[in-house]
């Protein structure tokens, strides 16, 4: 009987994988297709204005996500088997997120005012806020948790498919960049509100009125890991940021062409990190043993694939450019290069960040981790911005971070893997409340 429950815990971790590998590819498979054209189509100051307003929006969409898609997602495979506690969970992530997605666009339309060179830019990054909104609208930390996946590739395919036809058939000259904007940025709104309507078909989640007690404590819930994302977000697109500060719209269109490249293969890690998230945190409740086991057994093969990826960049970075974007990109190709083994970096860092320091507790090492990245980053990138290309001072920077939280997030799981008590005798979960007893069982 086991073995037959195993087995049909293994299908359903690999469809879910599958499947959420498919969504991350529409997501940015879909922009790779359309960049080809868009380079052509539009000037380096428009194609780079699309990538700068695009960056500045990643702060917004950090707000909005605040964290749920690792908070609320472990909540929800907890509790999967009580529908009442479902939807309470549901009701007030959904309300925070509302609340944060106000508070978002009021701070997006007083930062562009106040800024005279993002100003006269306004409708470009009202267009671009359409993807926050998305993001607001469909709750994938839901069906992350519940680990039903399977039904969202259709979702995704059809928003993103309506985009790029639309984008073909309207983006004719330069003057329609805002067209490409929108269309881009719609696609996600779209997506938003059909997965939102699909969580009355898919599940047994119902909207309940929440209370303000319980929107704050889904906000206190996540506040630890919104600020390591924010963190994140703040070292990424702050980065894009200096870059068009330091050399104009010109130099972010380089920068963006070969980020965007990195950003579409990284984001192929993001659905293995899903998939596996809600069972490694099931398994940590339950049987801390096995969860170490787990990791240290399939390591290999949840990084594999992305050494192969880094590897393809690396070698194929003169002719990815020149068939996506042409020879006018031909600066990109050294940028690539640089940043191509960043992909495989964040895959092993997910392993010992994600999947031991969050499943196991380790909230507040972990955010230690990521606030030391941040100021790492500003570190390194401050004075090198100076000294040499400002594209190229990012993307050296990203590489150098990148093997530092890999470094930095393995020492800590040989750590405390090693210890004489880990596998054998309870152990306080991170720095909270909640402890291992001899049994593998979580008591508080």
């Amino acid at each position: 009987m086991w073995k037959w429950a195993l087995g049909q815990l293994r299908h359903r971790l690999v469809k879910n994988t599958a499947a959420l590998l498919l969504v991350q590819m529409s997501t940015y498979a879909a922009p790779l297709l359309v960049l080809p054209y868009l380079s052509r189509v539009l000037s380096y100051e428009h194609f780079g204005l699309i990538a700068y307003a695009t960056a500045f929006n990643w702060y917004f969409l950090t707000l909005v996500e605040y964290g749920f898609n690792l908070t609320a997602t472990r909540q929800i495979s907890i509790h999967c088997d009580n529908p009442r506690k479902l939807s309470e969970i549901f009701s007030s992530v959904m309300a925070a997120k509302a609340l944060l997605t106000v508070v978002g666009f009021f701070i997006m339309i007083g930062t562009v005012l106040a800024i005279p060179k993002l100003r006269s830019h306004l409708d470009l990054y009202c267009i671009s806020y359409l993807a926050t909104l998305g993001d607001l609208l469909f709750p994938l930390w839901l069906f992350q948790g519940l680990q039903k996946m399977g039904n969202l590739l259709w979702r995704d395919l059809g928003s993103k498919s309506l985009a790029l036809i639309l984008i073909f058939l309207f983006v004719r000259k330069d003057g329609d960049y805002l067209w490409a904007m929108g269309f881009q940025a719609g696609s996600t709104l779209l997506a938003g509100v059909v997965g939102l309507i699909t969580v009355r078909f898919l599940t047994s989640v119902r909207f309940v009125a929440p209370s303000i007690p319980e929107v704050l404590r889904a906000l206190r819930e996540g506040w630890p890991v919104f600020l390591s994302m924010a963190a994140m977000t703040l070292s990424t697109s702050t980065n894009m940021m200096i870059v068009g500060f330091r050399s104009g719209p010109k130099g972010v269109a380089f920068f963006s062409a070969a980020f965007r490249l990195v950003v579409a293969a990284r984001m192929l890690v993001a659905p293995v990190v899903t998939a596996i998230y809600p069972h490694i945190s099931h398994l940590a409740v339950n049987s801390r043993e096995d969860a170490v086991r787990f990791l240290r057994k399939h390591t290999w093969k949840l990084t594999a694939p992305f050494f192969l990826i880094s590897v393809c960049l690396l070698a194929g970075a003169p002719l990815i450019i020149r068939i996506i974007y042409s020879a006018k990109y031909e600066l990109s190709i050294a940028l690539l290069q640089v940043m191509a083994f960043s992909v495989f970096l964040l895959a092993l860092q997910h392993v010992y960040s994600t999947f031991f320091m969050l499943a196991f507790g380790y909230e507040k090492q972990w955010t230690r981790v990521i606030f030391s990245t941040a100021v790492l980053n500003f570190v390194i990138l401050g004075p090198l911005v100076f000294w040499i290309w400002a594209p190229m001072a990012a993307a050296i920077t990203m590489l150098v971070l990148e093997i530092f939280a890999a470094i930095v997030t393995y020492v800590f799981f040989r750590q405390k893997t090693a210890e004489a008590q880990f596998l054998s005798e309870g152990i306080t979960l991170g720095e909270g409340e909640s402890t291992y007893n001899g049994g593998g069982r979580i008591s508080h």
